[in-house]
């Protein structure tokens, strides 16, 4: 590859989950009312799920309108970057077997406060790609 040449190549599933395995924070986007969210926060993932936990508030009750959401994790670096897009369905845990899964994830929260609603994301559709310089 020439020095000033670029490219793109794509990630396979395997590799997306992966990435996602060993990244902490990451971007849950929603729309509710034709309105875009994003929202900042840290994750953990088991068995190709994506779990968080949070307070109620705006991303729950979204997630309660409309479950379709995506969620992206990047990295950049200086001759590298990654870039991994989940699309999938969230849903607000409320048994207490769901609930266990999504704490046997160690899932720690950057926040010190009483995180108690567990959220989990299963994908419908995984896409990432590679960058380099």
């Amino acid at each position: 590859m020439a020095d000033n040449e670029q490219s793109i190549t794509p990630m396979t599933e395997d590799e997306c989950w992966e990435f996602l395995s060993m990244q902490p924070i990451g971007r849950l986007g929603t729309a509710v009312a034709g309105e875009p969210e994003i929202f900042p926060l840290n994750f953990a993932t088991a068995d190709r799920t994506i779990y968080f936990h949070t307070i109620p508030g705006t991303k729950v009750a979204e997630v309660a309108i409309n479950e379709k959401v995506a969620f992206e994790v990047d990295q950049w670096g200086p001759e590298i970057a990654y870039s991994v897009v989940v699309k999938g369905t969230a849903e607000i845990l409320e048994t207490d077997a769901d609930i266990a899964a999504a704490e046997s994830t160690n899932l720690i929260s950057y926040l010190d406060d009483t995180r108690d609603t567990w959220v989990r994301i299963t994908a419908t559709q995984v896409t990432g790609r590679r960058l380099r310089r």
